[in-house]
C-alpha cells in the first residue's frame, strides 16, 4: 500500500502539484517521504542540474503544501518532525513548525523551535537553541543540516568554531547539497580569516568534487576575489598553497583562474601579485592564444607606473584589441594612455628640471595618478 501511494505521488507531481492534492488526505506521501524527494533534488542541483535548480523554489512551494496537508497522526513519528525540520532549514516556508512546537516532545521539540526561530529570522534565539545540539548526535536525516545552520549563526561571532561545524557538515553529508555549501563557505570564512593554508584546500576540495555544481561560476568568481581582498596569496608560500589548490584541474581551468586572480589583482593595484597570476596563465596557453594575449595584457597594464614602463609599453604596443573583449580593448586603451603621459613626464619634466639621479619611472609616475583615476571606474567594474 505504501509503496503505490508513494508512486502515485511522484507520478502526480510528474504532471503538477494539483493533481497530486486531487488524490486526496489518503493518498498523500508522508512527511519524511516528501524530505527524501527533496534530498533527491537538492543532490542533482550539487551535481550540476540546472533544470532541478531552477526548479527548486517551485518544488519547495509545493512541498509546503504538502506537509501543510499531513494528518496530525503523521506527526507523531520523529521521522516526520525531523522532515519538517530538514525543510525549513533548507529554505521552506516555516509555517507549518509552528503546529509542530505544540505537538513535538524532547530533542524534536527543540529542534522545531530551533528551526522556527532560523525560519522567521530570529538569528538569535535560533543560535541559542542549537547550542546544546551535538550534530553528531543527532538522526544522520538532520545531522549535516543542523552543523551547516550552526556555522552559518556563528560565523561572525566565534569564526573557529563555524568553521568546525563546516567541517563536520561534510563529513556527515558527503556528496550532498550540504557538503557542496559547506565547502563553498569554508573556502569564504577561511579566506576572511587569512587562514591560505584552509582556504586553499578547501576550494582544492571544492573544484574537485563539484566541478559540475550549478555554482561553480560563483564560486570560481569569489575565488579569484577572495584571493586578492585576503592576501592570501600575497608571498612565496601561500601561492604555494594556491597552485596546489589549482594543480588538480585542467589546464584550461587553470589558465581562467589565474587570468581571473590577475584581473581582481589590476582593480585592486596588486601589481606583484598580477605578475605571479598572469605569469602562471602565460605559461600554460599557448603561444599566439587568446589566453596568452589576456595575460600579457594585465601583466603590462600592472607594470605601466613602475620602473618596467617601456617593458610594459612594449608589450601594450603589441596587442591586437580585435582579440580582446570590451572591457579588455577599455583596458588596453587606458594603459596606453596612462603610458604615454608617463613617457611625456619622464622626457619633458615640468619647467625644464629632470627627476635627479638615481630617480626611477615609479617616482616620476606618482604625477601621473589623476590619469589612473579616471580609469577608476573600469578597474572598478565586476569582470564578465
Amino acid at each position: 500500500m505504501r509503496h503505490h501511494r508513494l508512486f502515485s505521488w511522484l507520478a502526480a507531481l510528474g504532471m503538477g502539484l494539483a493533481p497530486a492534492l486531487a488524490l486526496g488526505a489518503d493518498a498523500l506521501p508522508e512527511p519524511y517521504e516528501v524530505a527524501r524527494s527533496l534530498r533527491a533534488l537538492q543532490d542533482r542541483i550539487a551535481a550540476g542540474d540546472a533544470a532541478s535548480y531552477r526548479g527548486y523554489r517551485a518544488a519547495l512551494a509545493e512541498d509546503a503544501v504538502l506537509l501543510s496537508r499531513a494528518a496530525d497522526d503523521a506527526w507523531k513519528e520523529p521521522r516526520n518532525v525531523r522532515a519538517a525540520v530538514a525543510f525549513v532549514l533548507s529554505g521552506g516556508e516555516p509555517v507549518i513548525l509552528k503546529k509542530l512546537a505544540e505537538l513535538s516532545s524532547g530533542q524534536e521539540q527543540t529542534l522545531v523551535r530551533a528551526a522556527l526561530a532560523y525560519g522567521e529570522n530570529r538569528n538569535a534565539a535560533a543560535a541559542e537553541l542549537l547550542a546544546d545540539l551535538e550534530p553528531r548526535k543527532l538522526d544522520a536525516s538532520i545531522a549535516g543540516h543542523v552543523a551547516l545552520v550552526r556555522s552559518e549563526l556563528l560565523a561572525k561571532k566565534d569564526p573557529d568554531k563555524a568553521l568546525e561545524l563546516l567541517a563536520e557538515a561534510r563529513l556527515l553529508a558527503p556528496g550532498t547539497m550540504i557538503e557542496e555549501a559547506a565547502l563553498r563557505r569554508e573556502a569564504g570564512l577561511a579566506a576572511d580569516k587569512g587562514d591560505a593554508d584552509r582556504f586553499g584546500s578547501a576550494a582544492a576540495l571544492y573544484f574537485r568534487r563539484f566541478a559540475n555544481s550549478v555554482h561553480m561560476g560563483n564560486f570560481r568568481r569569489q575565488f579569484a576575489a577572495n584571493v586578492v581582498a585576503h592576501s592570501v596569496a600575497d608571498d612565496g608560500p601561500r601561492r604555494s598553497s594556491m597552485e596546489a589548490a589549482l594543480a588538480s584541474l585542467p589546464n584550461d581551468s587553470q589558465q581562467e583562474l589565474y587570468l581571473m586572480v590577475a584581473w581582481e589583482g589590476v582593480r585592486a593595484g596588486k601589481m606583484e601579485l598580477v605578475r605571479w597570476a598572469a605569469g602562471k596563465a602565460a605559461a600554460m596557453a599557448p603561444d599566439g592564444s587568446l589566453e596568452q594575449v589576456r595575460a600579457k595584457l594585465y601583466e603590462a597594464a600592472a607594470l605601466v607606473t613602475t620602473e618596467e614602463l617601456e617593458k610594459a609599453m612594449t608589450t601594450l604596443e603589441g596587442i591586437s584589441a580585435d582579440k580582446l573583449d570590451t572591457e579588455e580593448e577599455e583596458l588596453l586603451a587606458a594603459a596606453l594612455h596612462i603610458g604615454k603621459e608617463i613617457r611625456r613626464g619622464v622626457e619633458a619634466p615640468g619647467d625644464g628640471d629632470k627627476p635627479p639621479a638615481g630617480v626611477g619611472v615609479s617616482a616620476v609616475a606618482a604625477t601621473a595618478r589623476k590619469a589612473i583615476a579616471r580609469v577608476d571606474a573600469l578597474l572598478s567594474g565586476e569582470r564578465r
